[in-house]
């Protein structure tokens, strides 16, 4: 039974594929028993190490240094994917309340964490410090990450596991104590890691800008909370094309982006790249919700993943080229996807009026 908590619309019966490949067969029962390990591989392994944001090249060239920003970014994502699921069970909410929780965790991060949002000489925010900086934060890098944060860090991930693990459907990942812990470790990453800003960088936000952002994440967690469960849901009963084709639309998503805001620095006011960079988020979002279906819609589901992450090794091979362990990751990426695509049947053809 596909998981509605992870997939839009209602669940589908599945019926998975037997086949003889023993050693996925042990790691997928590792991993069922270990699901939050799952999660991890998944955020950070998919926005900083598939992406190159964080070089697996180090674990060859400085392990001590790997191993401190792996414990960053594991102190950071894992439990802001872990919090944003528990609270999808508790509340049993849908796929609105993540993206808008998304949101939330992206301006902690790139707002409270790094300062990306508010100096204009951090490095991958580039002429984007500039270009739109207006009242002391990078609106237009603002926006543009916010929406990566969301579909990248947080939505994506989500989805992953729930197509994974349908069996873990509704089912919580933390007790309340290890909910705790789990605020406690993000609380103090971020706080290490704007600290780290202001003596590395002597760049403070001030007071003004951290409150807020602390008053639009509490406006955005509110917002989720009460947000209904199907707010954001598939329009039709199946998909609408195969699974190439949302392929081919997951993967033109974050091109279109990094387009769209390199063109308008050079043409538009910063004002218009902002609304051009959240109609396509919007465009987009309307287009899969339009086409994906809401039962036998999983290999959809995995090609529309897959697609909007495959540009990501692009750069991660390119940063790491003289140290190419990143491949090894590719490759391990390719082979989870692969191993999701057989999990799943393909979905018959829709029948006329669907």
């Amino acid at each position: 039974m596909a998981d509605p908590s992870f997939i839009p619309g209602a669940p589908s019966e599945t019926r998975p594929n037997p086949g003889p490949e023993k050693l996925g067969s042990r790691v997928r029962r590792f991993l069922r028993s270990h699901p939050i390990l799952c999660l991890f591989l998944l955020t950070p392994g998919i926005p900083e190490y598939l992406s190159g944001s964080s070089s697996l090249a180090l674990l060859v060239e400085n392990p001590v240094v790997f191993a401190i920003f792996l414990g960053f970014n594991a102190g950071m994502y894992l439990p802001g994917a872990l919090l944003i699921r528990e609270a999808m069970v508790r509340w049993k909410k849908g796929w609105a309340s993540v993206l808008l929780l998304g949101a939330a965790y992206g301006i902690l991060e790139e707002g409270v964490g790094l300062s990306t949002f508010f100096y204009s000489k951090a490095g991958p925010v580039g002429t984007l410090g500039y270009y739109g900086h207006w009242l002391g934060v990078n609106w237009v890098w603002l926006f543009g990450i916010l929406i990566v944060h969301m579909l990248m860090s947080i939505s994506i991930p989500i989805l992953l596991l729930g197509l994974s693990f349908p069996e873990l459907r509704g089912q919580r990942l933390l007790s309340d104590r290890a909910t705790r812990a789990a605020v406690i470790i993000l609380g103090a990453d971020i706080s290490v890691l704007n600290i780290i800003v202001g003596v590395g960088y002597h760049f403070w936000a001030g007071p003004w800008l951290l409150s807020g952002s602390a008053v639009a994440m509490a406006g955005l967690a509110y917002l989720a909370y009460r947000a209904p469960p199907g707010l954001i849901r598939a329009g039709s009963p199946r998909p609408r094309h195969p699974p190439w084709v949302f392929g081919v639309v997951g993967f033109a998503f974050y091109p279109a982006i990094v387009l769209e805001e390199g063109v308008s620095t050079t043409r538009f006011p910063p004002w218009v790249a902002v609304a051009l960079t959240m109609a396509i988020a919007v465009v987009w979002l309307w287009w899969v919700l339009r086409n994906v279906g809401h039962k036998q819609n999983e290999r959809c589901l995995i090609a529309l993943s897959a697609g909007a992450i495959a540009i990501l090794p692009v750069f991660g091979i390119v940063s790491q080229f003289r140290v190419p362990i990143i491949v090894g990751a590719v490759v391990a990426a390719i082979w989870f996807f692969l191993y999701l695509w057989q999990k799943y049947p393909p979905a018959p053809p829709p029948s006329m009026g669907e």
